[in-house]
Protein backbone atom coordinates (compact mmCIF):
# COMPACT_ATOMS: atom_id res chain seq x y z
CA UNK A 1 0.00 0.00 0.00
CA UNK A 2 1.16 3.31 -0.70
CA UNK A 3 1.97 6.14 2.05
CA UNK A 4 2.05 9.25 2.51
CA UNK A 5 3.66 11.45 5.05
CA UNK A 6 2.40 11.60 8.11
CA UNK A 7 1.12 14.84 9.53
CA UNK A 8 1.70 14.59 13.34
CA UNK A 9 0.80 17.73 13.85
CA UNK A 10 -2.45 17.46 12.56
CA UNK A 11 -3.67 14.71 13.99
CA UNK A 12 -2.93 16.23 17.27
CA UNK A 13 -4.53 19.58 16.35
CA UNK A 14 -8.06 17.85 15.13
CA UNK A 15 -10.32 15.43 16.57
CA UNK A 16 -8.96 11.68 17.49
CA UNK A 17 -8.27 9.94 14.45
CA UNK A 18 -9.94 6.90 12.87
CA UNK A 19 -7.75 4.04 13.04
CA UNK A 20 -8.63 -0.06 11.93
CA UNK A 21 -7.33 -2.77 13.54
CA UNK A 22 -6.79 -6.52 12.69
CA UNK A 23 -5.42 -9.18 14.71
CA UNK A 24 -5.21 -12.62 15.19
CA UNK A 25 -2.93 -15.32 16.99
CA UNK A 26 -2.72 -18.79 17.47
CA UNK A 27 -0.31 -21.63 18.25
CA UNK A 28 0.50 -25.28 17.29
CA UNK A 29 -0.20 -27.22 19.19
CA UNK A 30 -1.85 -25.76 21.81
CA UNK A 31 0.13 -25.43 24.02
CA UNK A 32 3.42 -24.71 22.38
CA UNK A 33 4.71 -22.41 19.71
CA UNK A 34 2.54 -19.32 19.09
CA UNK A 35 2.58 -16.48 16.72
CA UNK A 36 0.69 -13.35 16.66
CA UNK A 37 0.19 -10.54 14.40
CA UNK A 38 -1.66 -7.19 13.92
CA UNK A 39 -2.43 -4.70 11.06
CA UNK A 40 -2.97 -1.11 12.35
CA UNK A 41 -4.84 1.12 9.16
CA UNK A 42 -5.09 4.96 9.33
CA UNK A 43 -6.16 6.38 6.00
CA UNK A 44 -3.76 5.33 3.50
CA UNK A 45 -1.52 4.86 6.00
CA UNK A 46 -0.34 0.72 7.22
CA UNK A 47 1.63 -0.72 10.48
CA UNK A 48 2.34 -4.22 10.21
CA UNK A 49 3.09 -6.20 13.89
CA UNK A 50 4.47 -9.68 14.09
CA UNK A 51 5.90 -11.88 16.83
CA UNK A 52 6.09 -15.20 18.60
CA UNK A 53 7.10 -17.14 21.59
CA UNK A 54 8.38 -20.71 21.72
CA UNK A 55 6.13 -21.41 24.79
CA UNK A 56 2.42 -20.15 25.01
CA UNK A 57 -0.87 -20.86 23.94
CA UNK A 58 -3.63 -19.59 21.84
CA UNK A 59 -5.40 -17.33 23.83
CA UNK A 60 -2.53 -15.43 24.99
CA UNK A 61 -1.37 -14.75 21.37
CA UNK A 62 -5.12 -13.59 21.14
CA UNK A 63 -3.84 -11.07 23.75
CA UNK A 64 -0.80 -9.97 22.67
CA UNK A 65 -1.69 -8.99 19.32
CA UNK A 66 -4.02 -5.86 20.20
CA UNK A 67 -2.11 -5.19 23.18
CA UNK A 68 0.93 -3.93 20.58
CA UNK A 69 -1.13 -2.69 18.16
CA UNK A 70 -2.70 -0.32 21.15
CA UNK A 71 0.50 0.14 22.37
CA UNK A 72 1.83 1.41 19.28
CA UNK A 73 -0.94 3.79 18.71
CA UNK A 74 -0.97 5.50 22.49
CA UNK A 75 3.37 5.63 21.29
CA UNK A 76 2.67 7.04 17.64
CA UNK A 77 -0.54 8.98 17.65
CA UNK A 78 -2.04 9.62 21.62
CA UNK A 79 -5.44 9.15 21.87
CA UNK A 80 -7.59 7.23 18.19
CA UNK A 81 -11.04 6.29 17.60
CA UNK A 82 -10.80 2.45 17.14
CA UNK A 83 -12.60 -0.11 15.37
CA UNK A 84 -10.86 -3.14 16.10
CA UNK A 85 -11.56 -6.34 14.12
CA UNK A 86 -11.12 -9.85 15.33
CA UNK A 87 -12.07 -13.11 15.21
CA UNK A 88 -11.63 -14.59 18.83
CA UNK A 89 -14.82 -14.86 20.68
CA UNK A 90 -12.04 -15.01 24.21
CA UNK A 91 -10.95 -12.03 23.17
CA UNK A 92 -14.31 -9.83 22.28
CA UNK A 93 -16.21 -10.91 25.44
CA UNK A 94 -13.43 -10.88 27.33
CA UNK A 95 -12.95 -7.35 26.84
CA UNK A 96 -16.75 -6.53 26.10
CA UNK A 97 -18.72 -8.44 28.73
CA UNK A 98 -16.06 -10.24 31.59
CA UNK A 99 -13.44 -7.70 31.82
CA UNK A 100 -15.95 -4.93 33.92
CA UNK A 101 -16.01 -7.49 36.73
CA UNK A 102 -12.75 -8.95 36.83
CA UNK A 103 -11.72 -5.23 37.97
CA UNK A 104 -14.19 -5.02 40.60
CA UNK A 105 -13.46 -8.29 41.86
CA UNK A 106 -9.25 -7.60 41.91
CA UNK A 107 -8.95 -9.48 38.72
CA UNK A 108 -10.68 -12.44 40.87
CA UNK A 109 -12.94 -14.62 38.20
CA UNK A 110 -16.92 -15.29 39.92
CA UNK A 111 -15.66 -18.26 41.58
CA UNK A 112 -12.91 -16.62 43.02
CA UNK A 113 -10.01 -18.02 41.29
CA UNK A 114 -7.06 -15.80 39.77
CA UNK A 115 -8.54 -14.55 35.85
CA UNK A 116 -6.01 -16.46 33.46
CA UNK A 117 -3.45 -14.31 31.52
CA UNK A 118 -4.37 -11.76 33.78
CA UNK A 119 -0.94 -9.75 32.70
CA UNK A 120 -2.34 -9.61 29.33
CA UNK A 121 -5.98 -8.74 30.56
CA UNK A 122 -4.39 -5.62 32.84
CA UNK A 123 -2.19 -4.38 29.82
CA UNK A 124 -5.69 -4.18 27.29
CA UNK A 125 -7.25 -2.66 30.32
CA UNK A 126 -5.13 -0.11 30.41
CA UNK A 127 -4.54 0.39 26.87
CA UNK A 128 -8.35 0.53 25.68
CA UNK A 129 -9.28 2.94 28.21
CA UNK A 130 -6.50 5.18 26.18
CA UNK A 131 -8.47 5.26 23.36
CA UNK A 132 -11.95 5.08 22.18
CA UNK A 133 -12.60 1.56 21.13
CA UNK A 134 -15.29 -0.29 18.93
CA UNK A 135 -15.24 -3.55 19.02
CA UNK A 136 -16.66 -6.36 15.87
CA UNK A 137 -16.22 -9.72 15.96
CA UNK A 138 -15.23 -11.45 11.99
CA UNK A 139 -16.37 -14.95 11.23
CA UNK A 140 -12.65 -16.64 10.95
CA UNK A 141 -11.31 -17.90 7.52
CA UNK A 142 -14.40 -16.41 6.22
CA UNK A 143 -12.44 -15.23 3.31
CA UNK A 144 -12.10 -11.02 4.68
CA UNK A 145 -8.78 -9.76 3.06
CA UNK A 146 -7.22 -8.15 6.26
CA UNK A 147 -8.46 -10.91 8.93
CA UNK A 148 -7.03 -13.70 6.56
CA UNK A 149 -3.93 -11.49 6.08
CA UNK A 150 -3.53 -11.45 9.62
CA UNK A 151 -3.90 -14.98 9.92
CA UNK A 152 -1.11 -15.72 7.49
CA UNK A 153 1.00 -13.12 9.30
CA UNK A 154 0.73 -14.72 12.73
CA UNK A 155 1.44 -18.15 10.73
CA UNK A 156 4.18 -16.88 9.31
CA UNK A 157 5.50 -15.52 12.65
CA UNK A 158 5.19 -18.85 14.29
CA UNK A 159 7.18 -21.09 11.48
CA UNK A 160 10.01 -18.32 11.89
CA UNK A 161 10.59 -20.27 15.03
CA UNK A 162 11.55 -23.63 12.72
CA UNK A 163 13.04 -22.51 10.16
CA UNK A 164 16.71 -23.95 9.84
CA UNK A 165 19.90 -22.09 9.55
CA UNK A 166 20.31 -19.81 6.58
CA UNK A 167 16.41 -18.97 6.85
CA UNK A 168 16.13 -14.96 7.67
CA UNK A 169 15.72 -14.30 11.11
CA UNK A 170 16.49 -17.78 11.64
CA UNK A 171 18.60 -17.93 14.95
CA UNK A 172 21.14 -21.23 13.83
CA UNK A 173 19.59 -23.38 16.10
CA UNK A 174 16.20 -25.23 17.16
CA UNK A 175 14.34 -23.58 19.59
CA UNK A 176 14.41 -26.20 21.91
CA UNK A 177 18.55 -26.12 21.43
CA UNK A 178 18.53 -22.86 22.68
CA UNK A 179 20.42 -22.46 26.21
CA UNK A 180 17.83 -20.31 28.44
CA UNK A 181 19.41 -17.12 30.21
CA UNK A 182 18.01 -14.94 32.62
CA UNK A 183 19.13 -11.27 32.47
CA UNK A 184 18.05 -8.76 35.63
CA UNK A 185 19.51 -5.02 34.63
CA UNK A 186 19.00 -1.69 37.02
CA UNK A 187 20.39 1.51 36.45
CA UNK A 188 21.28 4.57 38.39
CA UNK A 189 22.15 8.55 38.11
CA UNK A 190 22.97 11.21 40.65
CA UNK A 191 20.30 13.71 39.55
CA UNK A 192 18.55 14.01 36.05
CA UNK A 193 21.81 14.14 34.38
CA UNK A 194 25.07 13.21 36.67
CA UNK A 195 27.05 10.07 37.19
CA UNK A 196 25.40 7.16 36.65
CA UNK A 197 25.79 3.28 36.83
CA UNK A 198 24.48 0.06 35.37
CA UNK A 199 24.93 -3.44 36.68
CA UNK A 200 23.49 -6.72 35.06
CA UNK A 201 23.28 -10.15 36.49
CA UNK A 202 23.23 -13.00 33.99
CA UNK A 203 22.15 -16.27 35.22
CA UNK A 204 21.78 -20.01 33.24
CA UNK A 205 21.37 -23.33 35.40
CA UNK A 206 25.06 -23.70 36.19
CA UNK A 207 26.96 -20.00 36.40
CA UNK A 208 26.05 -16.56 36.82
CA UNK A 209 27.58 -13.74 35.70
CA UNK A 210 27.80 -10.00 36.50
CA UNK A 211 28.66 -7.07 34.84
CA UNK A 212 28.36 -3.38 35.67
CA UNK A 213 29.45 0.15 34.40
CA UNK A 214 29.36 3.95 34.37
CA UNK A 215 29.37 7.02 32.88
CA UNK A 216 30.78 10.46 34.44
CA UNK A 217 27.78 12.54 32.65
CA UNK A 218 24.74 10.60 31.51
CA UNK A 219 21.11 9.39 32.58
CA UNK A 220 19.21 6.68 34.14
CA UNK A 221 17.70 5.45 30.55
CA UNK A 222 20.57 5.81 29.09
CA UNK A 223 22.21 3.65 31.18
CA UNK A 224 19.11 1.17 31.60
CA UNK A 225 19.89 0.72 27.62
CA UNK A 226 23.04 0.66 28.04
CA UNK A 227 23.23 -2.37 30.22
CA UNK A 228 20.74 -4.39 28.18
CA UNK A 229 23.29 -4.14 25.78
CA UNK A 230 26.11 -5.40 27.36
CA UNK A 231 24.07 -8.07 28.80
CA UNK A 232 23.20 -9.57 25.18
CA UNK A 233 26.42 -8.46 24.15
CA UNK A 234 28.22 -10.69 26.93
CA UNK A 235 26.12 -13.96 25.76
CA UNK A 236 28.52 -16.23 23.73
CA UNK A 237 25.69 -17.73 21.23
CA UNK A 238 22.30 -17.33 20.03
CA UNK A 239 20.34 -17.79 23.20
CA UNK A 240 16.52 -17.99 24.63
CA UNK A 241 16.57 -15.02 27.14
CA UNK A 242 14.35 -13.47 29.63
CA UNK A 243 15.19 -9.90 30.53
CA UNK A 244 13.51 -8.42 33.74
CA UNK A 245 14.32 -4.69 34.34
CA UNK A 246 11.50 -2.92 36.51
CA UNK A 247 11.61 -0.31 34.40
CA UNK A 248 8.90 0.49 31.93
CA UNK A 249 11.19 2.62 29.65
CA UNK A 250 13.51 -0.62 28.86
CA UNK A 251 10.47 -2.73 28.80
CA UNK A 252 8.22 -1.09 26.82
CA UNK A 253 10.44 0.60 24.45
CA UNK A 254 12.45 -2.13 23.30
CA UNK A 255 9.19 -4.33 23.36
CA UNK A 256 6.55 -2.05 21.76
CA UNK A 257 7.15 1.47 21.65
CA UNK A 258 10.07 0.65 19.09
CA UNK A 259 7.74 0.03 16.58
CA UNK A 260 6.60 2.88 16.28
CA UNK A 261 9.11 4.80 16.20
CA UNK A 262 10.93 2.99 13.42
CA UNK A 263 7.75 3.91 11.75
CA UNK A 264 8.02 7.72 11.97
CA UNK A 265 11.70 7.57 10.70
CA UNK A 266 13.18 7.21 14.91
CA UNK A 267 10.87 10.21 15.86
CA UNK A 268 8.79 10.62 18.57
CA UNK A 269 4.59 11.26 18.15
CA UNK A 270 5.14 15.16 18.45
CA UNK A 271 7.43 15.06 15.76
CA UNK A 272 10.71 14.83 18.07
CA UNK A 273 14.21 12.85 17.48
CA UNK A 274 13.78 9.72 19.97
CA UNK A 275 16.04 10.20 22.96
CA UNK A 276 19.00 7.77 22.79
CA UNK A 277 18.30 7.00 19.66
CA UNK A 278 21.67 5.62 18.44
CA UNK A 279 21.68 3.58 21.79
CA UNK A 280 18.13 1.84 20.90
CA UNK A 281 19.64 0.79 17.65
CA UNK A 282 22.51 -1.09 19.65
CA UNK A 283 20.58 -2.99 21.78
CA UNK A 284 18.33 -3.92 18.70
CA UNK A 285 21.56 -5.45 17.10
CA UNK A 286 22.92 -7.21 20.30
CA UNK A 287 19.64 -8.56 20.80
CA UNK A 288 19.06 -9.54 17.34
CA UNK A 289 20.59 -13.36 17.44
CA UNK A 290 18.23 -14.19 20.63
CA UNK A 291 14.96 -15.18 21.34
CA UNK A 292 14.61 -12.17 24.15
CA UNK A 293 11.11 -11.47 26.27
CA UNK A 294 11.03 -8.34 28.11
CA UNK A 295 9.46 -8.85 31.14
CA UNK A 296 8.44 -5.87 33.69
CA UNK A 297 9.16 -6.81 36.92
CA UNK A 298 6.61 -6.16 39.56
CA UNK A 299 5.24 -7.19 42.83
CA UNK A 300 5.85 -11.00 43.63
CA UNK A 301 7.40 -11.24 40.30
CA UNK A 302 10.45 -9.55 41.19
CA UNK A 303 13.59 -11.88 40.81
CA UNK A 304 16.07 -11.67 43.48
CA UNK A 305 18.77 -10.78 40.95
CA UNK A 306 17.57 -7.82 40.40
CA UNK A 307 18.27 -6.38 43.84
CA UNK A 308 22.07 -7.48 42.99
CA UNK A 309 21.59 -5.53 39.95
CA UNK A 310 20.83 -2.56 41.53
CA UNK A 311 23.69 -2.41 44.24
CA UNK A 312 26.16 -3.22 40.83
CA UNK A 313 24.28 -0.18 39.50
CA UNK A 314 24.64 1.69 42.57
CA UNK A 315 28.91 0.86 43.15
CA UNK A 316 29.14 1.58 38.98
CA UNK A 317 27.56 5.38 39.72
CA UNK A 318 30.25 6.32 42.04
CA UNK A 319 32.61 8.72 40.86
CA UNK A 320 35.98 7.19 40.49
CA UNK A 321 34.41 3.65 39.34
CA UNK A 322 36.14 1.96 36.54
CA UNK A 323 34.13 1.82 33.65
CA UNK A 324 32.90 -1.06 33.06
CA UNK A 325 33.26 -4.31 35.14
CA UNK A 326 32.72 -8.24 35.12
CA UNK A 327 32.87 -11.16 37.29
CA UNK A 328 31.71 -14.68 36.67
CA UNK A 329 31.08 -17.29 39.60
CA UNK A 330 31.92 -20.33 39.35
CA UNK A 331 36.04 -19.85 37.88
CA UNK A 332 34.84 -21.47 34.42
CA UNK A 333 32.51 -18.75 31.98
CA UNK A 334 31.06 -21.68 29.83
CA UNK A 335 30.25 -21.87 26.54
CA UNK A 336 26.97 -19.41 26.90
CA UNK A 337 28.59 -16.84 29.54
Amino acid sequence: MAQSPLDIDNLHSGPPPQVDIYTDGGCDPNPGPGGWAAIVRLGDREWVLSGNDPNTTNNRMELHAPAAALALLEGLLGRCRVTFHTDSQYLRQGITDWIAGWVRNGWLTSDKQPVKNQDLWQTLHRLTQAHEVTWQWLKGHAGHPLNERADRLATEALRSLRRGPGAPDAHHATTSSLPDVEICVKASCHGAQGVGGWGAVLRTEERTKTLSGGDPKTTANAMLIRGATEALRALKKPCRVTLYSDADYLVKGASLWVQGWQALGCQSRDGKPVANRESWAALLEAARPHQVTWLLAQGDAVPADLALAGKLAAQAGQPGTPDDRSSVRPDEAGDTL
